[in-house]
Formats: structure tokens, sequence, C-alpha cells
């Protein structure tokens, strides 16, 4: 039973994950204009389909990512290649509307062609021999025309409706809106689970045995209103206080009973390890606060969870990053599908808050992860567009598709080796 728990908790977090971050590529292109003709969560072999206006949504196999096919972002292929033998049909203006890739569909006066020349980007044509008088004609593309392919109608996307041909700052947000709304999921959970929980004040609920704060007679329903030279009026201002203080005695005043009262604490100072290299000193006294349910405090306290949560990953990438030219570079640094499943199975057993805290920060951690300068992934293809913003014209579109083809092949290797790595350190 636990592992079916672990196989659906598993799939919600990694299709939420996904979906958000592929929404947000796509709720920027098609704002921008730019088609978008297949939405898809997984890769591999399509599993389940179906079309929505001139999207395909699929999901597939493999839960190892997902994507957005946008038209003429340099990433897809035309079906139609030199060569090739297909149908066409054209309207009153001899342009083709329909290029008839199989012979699912009955339509009526069309014409056989050999593919000699295509362009479906910039020129818009087709060039190719005729079959009824065997010589070579040059054809337009309509503004509306459609790919004919198992059983389906693909629109081609005219110049205008491509990505190439956006301005920089449309391509620029396309690209960044993936990662923007992994950061705004993240918040949106946070606030989500503050508003539930509600947030936590400065007075004590419990007090935990043999802590700093049982030793010093801190009590259930005591108030805390100033630590040392700090007045407090928040469970924030405790954190920042106790970080001021370190772990020096210092006074404690309390109101307790309509009461002022002064104890004297030493915090206790522990350190928490935030990535192989890396570990975070803190100072806590050893009780948990009582919460309480208003309205803009659980904004605040999202904002303020997001923030640190960004910060604590921020901080992981770079020191991962330091770790490989240091020498200290490990795959157990990194998590991929079977490791985030066994993490899905170790943090589900400790309840749906703690799950919903731990997607949180995977999203932070999407969002940030993608937007480092590989140019496979989205950091790395803003660096085109920054460098089309900056000298008014793309890159070498030739240079691009190698640079990002090299990308991909870099991050494949990554993700079958940190694949490897999970299986050996989990299950083997």
């Amino acid at each position: 039973m636990s592992f079916l728990v672990t196989i659906f908790a598993f799939i919600v977090v990694f299709g939420v994950l996904v979906s958000v971050h592929e929404y947000g590529h796509m709720f920027f292109a098609k704002r921008a204009g730019i088609m978008c003709p297949e939405f898809a969560i997984g890769m591999g072999p399509k599993i389940f389909s179906f079309r929505k206006n001139e999207t395909l949504y699929t999901i597939r196999l493999l839960p190892v990512g997902g994507y957005v096919r946008m038209a003429g972002d340099g990433l897809e292929e035309p079906p139609v290649q030199p060569g090739m033998h297909v149908k066409i049909k054209t309207n009153e203006q001899d342009e083709i509307t329909h290029i008839i890739l199989d012979d699912q569909h009955k339509f009526q006066q069309i014409e056989a062609l050999e593919v000699k020349q295509c362009d479906f980007k910039a020129g818009m044509f087709i060039e190719g021999v005729t079959a009824h008088d065997q010589e070579r004609h040059h054809f337009n593309i309509a503004k509306k025309a459609y790919f004919v392919e198992h059983g389906s109608l693909i629109q081609i996307a005219p110049r205008n409706r491509q990505f190439t041909y956006k301005k920089p700052y449309q391509k620029f947000l396309t690209l960044f809106a993936g990662p923007l709304f992994n950061f705004l999921l993240t918040l949106a959970l946070f606030i989500g689970l503050a508003y539930y929980q509600g947030t936590p004040t400065n007075t004590v609920d419990n007090v935990q045995g043999n802590s700093p704060a049982d030793k010093a007679g801190l009590q259930s329903d005591d108030t805390i209103v100033k630590i040392g030279s700090h007045n407090i009026d928040d469970k924030s201002d405790i954190d920042e206080a106790l970080q001021d203080n370190k772990d020096k005695t210092t006074q404690l005043t309390i109101k307790r009973d309509g009461k002022t009262e002064n104890l004297n604490i030493k915090p206790k100072k522990i350190e928490q390890q935030l990535t192989k290299t890396k570990t975070e000193t803190r100072y806590i006294l050893g009780f948990e606060s009582q919460t309480e349910h208003t309205i803009f405090k659980p904004i605040l306290s999202g904002i303020t969870q997001s923030v640190e949560a960004g910060k604590l990953i921020f901080t992981a990438i770079v020191s991962m990053i330091a770790s490989i030219f240091t020498g200290n570079f490990s795959f157990d640094m990194l998590n991929g599908p079977v490791g985030i499943y066994h993490s899905v199975d170790s943090v589900v057993k400790t309840g749906i808050i703690n799950l919903i805290s731990w997607t949180a920060l995977l999203s932070v951690n999407l969002g940030l992860m993608n937007l480092l300068p590989i140019p496979a992934l989205d950091g790395g293809r803003i660096l085109f567009v920054i460098y089309e913003a900056i000298f008014r014209k793309p890159v070498n579109k030739k240079a691009e598709t190698t640079i990002v083809a090299i990308g991909a092949v870099f991050v494949l290797i990554i993700m079958v080796l940190v694949t490897w790595n999970d299986i050996q350190r989990y299950f083997l």
C-alpha cells in the first residue's frame, strides 16, 4: 500500500512541477503570438493525448521532464524534407493549403510532388517535381496551411507566429516564464501552508525536555517580549535576536499570567548541513510557538519562506559548481527521477504538510537549475536572446542550433549518469 502511495505522490509532485514550468512557457508564448504545436509532460513514447485548438497536449512515458514545442524555436524539425514524396492541395492562388503525409484523409484535387527544396521558417515555400508534368514548380505556403499526418491536421506556423521572428523581450519573457512560474508555485505553496497552519507567534506552545528553554524554566503560554536588548513582537524577532546573541547567556523577559518575569538562558548552537561542503549555524531555545490565523501575516510568511528557500537552493547550486573546480564534486549532489522518487518515499511518510513543503523546495530548485547558462536549458537560451538584444541581431542560426544540440547531449549524459548513480545509491 505504501508503495502505491509513493508512486501516486511521485506522479503528482512530478506532474505539478513540470506542468507549472511548461505552462509558464506556453502562457507567455501564446500571448506573444507564438504557435505552440505540443505541450508535453514526460519524454519518450506518447501514452495519452488530446488536442485543444492548435495545441496537442500529451503525456509521455518517461518522467524525465517535459517541453512546450514552439514554432520556429530552432528545436523542431518539420516532417517534410527534400527527397520525400508527398501530396499537396492548393488554393485558387496556387498556394499550398495541405501537405498530405498519410492516406487517412480523402482530399479531392490533390497533386503528387517529389520535394526538391523546402523552407518552413523564413521563405515559407516548397519546390518540387509534380507527377502530372514532371516539371519543377515553386509553391508558396498559404498563411493558413496544415501538415496532414497520422489522421491529424497540424497547422504550419506562418512567419509572424514563429519564436525566431519575435522581439527579444517577447523571447526573454517566454523563456524566463518557466522558472518564474516555479518560483510563483513555491510562493503559493508556502502561503497556502501558512494560512492552513497559522503563523508562529512569540508565545510558547510547548517546551522540549532538557532544552535551554526547559532549563531556564520557560513554560507553555509564556510570551517572550525581550531577548537581551532586542524587543520581541513575533517569532521572526526571536530568530533574529538569537542569531545576534549567538550562544551567550542572556536575559529573557517574558509575560506570565499578566506579570513580567526575567529568566537567564543560554541558546543552543546547532550546525545544519546545507550542502556537502557548507553548513549553517543556528541558535535555538528549544520550544514550539503557538500559531495564529490572520489575513496578512501568512502572505508575509510565505514570501519570507520563499526567499529563504531560494537562498538555500542558490547556495547549494553555487557550492556544487564550485566543487567542480575544487575536485570535491560528486554525483550524490544531484538527484534524477530515481533520487526524487526515493525522496518522495521518505517525505510522504512524514505527512502531507512536509510533502507540500518539500515540493515547494523542489519547485524553486527546478526554477534555479533551469536558469543555469547551459545551452539546452532556459538560462542558456536566454543568453542568446540577451546577445540579440545587445547587438541588434540574432546569433548565427547554425551556430545556435549546434551549441544547443551540444548542450542537449551534455544534459542527457548528465541525466543518465545521475540516474545510474541514484540506482546504485538506493537500490543496489
